[in-house]
């Protein structure tokens, strides 16, 4: 008899997603789409409608659990507390149950789009999945706030953020967690694009990545929807070079694509059996008008468009698809309302100036929407036109704006929304449970395993190594969206590589292993049969601590393998017979993606670091202006470079630098270093947590290499809420990089990283 693996649940032909009567645990509903189950809870914003209010708000939208409301948020911004957070309150009273903090790090996020995701809630296992704006992405328990697992996408994946905060959120299919960003990772990950990851759910082990699309166009935040297609398990995703495209859910497999716009996808669209609609405000690919939104029918061979509205710029808010009528919002904040079958436009509303939060819609017909200037409104739909009922205000502190960005959650007989600086419940005291007409649904077909071919899958598909260590693998058949057991006796690992040892299904690396990408190849029985299957693992051998790379260990290779962020930015060079990495700065990428490099060359690490490194930047004069290069090491999530400041007169001076967070001052030390270009300086740079408290002592000394190493340190700092793991690497910046010349060049030569010293 077949084992079965548990995501057998995506055969099912029904599968009810509810742990209440009608919970809201993602941020456009239980079976997404922005409709709820359940009649209008409440039809006005009166003092008697508000349950209650906690003053502590964001840009997000809250999801709604077993009893418990869930968002992510900044939290003490402005001051050097300023963080990010999860935090769970009770549905019934607002009370804050737990939250859990973590320091924003190493982005070009600003601090006012901090909290830009929404979290998911697990209906199976309970758990909360949250993507930070550090690049974190946590799995919760539910109940209590503990970590189960946490993913570092910045330092593991090379994931890219660009300053205005457009972040996806997590979102979950059978036993995965998809989670999608830009990113320049390592081996064939290493070129930029944008790239969809599937993790297991439970222990956050990489199951599949995907590269779909072309060259980006934009960092995105427009979220993959579950949907289903022939008798596959699919994800419609819309992606940063303007196409939407169909993925098999269970291997991340290009299925399709349907171009549409020339500029990044932000919309998330709406999926309702084989029929998805899409939108943007870009310039059209066939036409010059701007913005569309379009009906398909698709398949798991393709789409084809069933109806158009060309020249809506609805580029932000998700759809909803209620009552056989699609109601979207514009850039300018008009909600229309369209026949979902035909594109006909039943009705226009102006809700405000402008629209980015999206609408949900009830199953009499009302509809919920915020506008970005903090205005909410409950509107009616009477057929050919919208009926205001209600509509509100809201002010912030010294009479500001209350933005509203997020969307409103609809659950049992409540309206959960955020403000920038406030949560708040409106809705009916008493049993709400009772108001639901029919619970929340997810329809899959089921296919039988015998009508699909058979491919062997690893888990985990990816995975780092550190030497002296041991990883385990398993191999499981996949039939359509069912995986089988393989027999674990019958499976053998191939790999050629001198430093790893295979045994059966389980690698070790030599406790004398360097940086290295091996192949590594798996082989097992079918669960079906008696044949061999086979299917690769990507694996990252990195040494143990304490290491030093002189990068002549290197050998021809261009890159240091492994290593996050050098493809095509830097290159192993040699100089009087000294091999170093040099970050180059043609002036064909005079942009600041390529002009940067935030490098990671080891894992995220515990406990803190004591780094070093020899670096050395070039000079770059023009007749107005001299330009050096920024120039150091990363550590546990911090910055350590030589640079050149502004003084009061907005004069440059030299100096040494430590931060955490680039575009936010939260910690930030300078220190008046004169040093010069063309000459090698070696930067120690220590970061020590403190025990029993969030803070953490970042001491960094700068002296001519080859010189004797001084006693004193020159920047001895303490941040009061560090961070207190992260990986070890190299930063960069070519300034001086233009369109008609080359910019700075650096070289980093004798990297040192190890624990620090007790």
């Amino acid at each position: 008899m077949q084992r079965f693996s548990m995501i057998t649940v995506s055969a099912l032909l029904l599968i009810v997603v509810a742990a209440r009567a009608n919970d809201w645990p993602s941020w456009r509903g239980s079976v997404d789409g922005g409709r709820t189950p359940e009649p209008a809870p409440v039809t006005s914003l009166n003092d008697a409608d508000l349950l209650w209010k906690v003053a502590e708000g964001g840009r997000t939208t809250p999801i709604v659990h077993d009893g418990r409301v869930y968002a992510i948020t900044p939290i003490d911004a402005g001051t050097p507390m300023s963080r990010e957070r999860v935090v769970c309150w009770d549905a019934d009273t607002g009370k804050q149950i737990w939250e859990h903090r973590f320091p924003v790090f190493l982005t070009d996020i600003v601090e006012n789009r901090v909290g830009w995701t929404s979290v998911v809630a697990d209906p199976e296992t309970g758990n909360v999945y949250a993507h930070g704006t550090g690049g974190v992405l946590f799995c919760f328990e539910g109940a209590t706030g503990k970590i189960v697992w946490k993913r570092s996408c910045t330092e593991e994946f090379g994931r890219i953020s660009g300053y205005g905060g457009r972040l996806i959120n997590p979102v979950l299919d059978d036993d995965r967690v998809i989670v999608s960003f830009l990113n320049s990772g390592w081996g064939k990950q290493a070129k930029g694009a944008h790239r969809y990851f599937a993790l297991d759910k439970k222990t956050g082990e990489v199951i599949w990545i995907s590269s779909p699309a072309g060259q980006p166009k934009d960092t995105t935040y427009a979220m993959p929807v579950p949907a289903s297609a022939g008798r596959r398990s699919v994800l419609i995703a819309p992606a940063a070079d303007g196409a939407v495209y169909a993925l098999d859910g269970a291997t991340g497999v290009k299925l399709w694509g349907f171009p549409l716009s020339k500029r990044g996808l932000n919309v998330t669209p709406v999926v309702r059996r084989n029929v998805a609609y899409f939108s943007h405000s870009e310039e059209n690919l066939d036409n010059t008008e701007m913005g569309r939104v379009v009906c398909v029918r698709f398949s798991d061979e393709g789409a084809q468009e069933v109806w158009r509205i060309d020249g809506v710029t609805a580029g932000y808010s998700s759809p909803a698809l209620a009552n056989g009528r699609l109601y979207f919002v514009t850039n300018n904040a008009t909600l229309i309302c369209a026949d979902a079958e035909t594109g006909r436009v039943h009705w226009e509303h102006s809700i405000g100036r402008v629209g980015k939060g999206s609408p949900v819609v009830t199953t009499d017909g009302v509809i919920y929407v915020g506008e970005q200037n903090g205005i909410f409104s409950i509107l009616r739909d009477a057929g050919d036109r919208a009926v205001v009922l209600a509509t509100k205000s809201f002010e912030g502190p010294d009479g500001l704006v209350d933005e509203m960005f997020g969307s409103p959650a609809v659950a049992n007989g409540r309206v959960y929304f955020m403000t920038r600086y406030g949560t708040y419940c409106f809705g009916t005291v008493g049993d709400v449970e009772a108001r639901v007409s029919r619970r929340p649904e997810r329809y899959k077909p089921a296919a039988p395993a015998h009508m699909f071919n058979a491919q062997l899958c690893v888990r985990p598909f990816e995975a780092t190594i550190v030497a002296g260590d041991e990883h385990s693998f398993r191999t499981q058949e996949l039939r359509g969206s069912i995986y089988y057991d393989t027999p674990a006796a019958e499976t053998a690992t191939i790999c050629e590589a001198p430093f790893v040892q295979a045994r059966r299904n389980v690698i070790t690396a030599a406790a004398d292993a360097f940086f290295a990408t091996p192949k590594v190849t798996l082989s097992a029985k079918r669960a079906f049969g008696d044949k061999l299957g086979y299917a690769d693992a990507r694996v990252r051998v990195v040494p143990k601590l304490p290491f030093t790379v002189g990068f002549d260990e290197f050998g021809e290779a261009p890159i240091p393998p492994g290593w996050i962020g050098v493809a095509a930015k830097t290159k192993i060079v040699e100089e009087d017979g000294n091999k170093m990495l040099m970050k180059l700065a043609p002036k064909e990428r005079p942009s600041p993606p390529f002009m940067r490099i935030r490098v990671y060359a080891t894992p995220p690490i515990e406990g803190g670091l004591d780094v070093r490194c020899d670096v050395k930047g070039t000079v770059k004069k023009s007749r107005r202006k001299t330009y050096v290069p920024d120039m150091g090491v990363i550590n546990t999530r911090y910055r350590c470079f030589l640079t050149e400041e502004p003084d009061e007169n907005s004069q440059l001076y030299r100096a040494l630098r430590i931060d955490a967070w680039d575009p936010v001052p939260r910690f930030l030390k300078i220190e008046r270093l004169a040093w010069d270009p063309d000459t090698w300086y070696t930067i120690r740079f220590e970061v020590r947590p403190v025990a029993g408290s969030d803070e953490v002592r970042c001491r960094a000394k700068v002296w001519k290499t080859g010189e004797p190493e001084p006693q004193a340190w020159q920047i001895d700092a303490v941040d009061p809420a560090g961070n207190r793991e992260g990986a070890a690497g190299l930063y960069g910046y070519s300034n001086g990089t233009k369109p008609t010349s080359d910019g700075t060049r650096i070289y980093y030569d004798n990297f040192q990283v190890a624990p620090v010293a007790p």
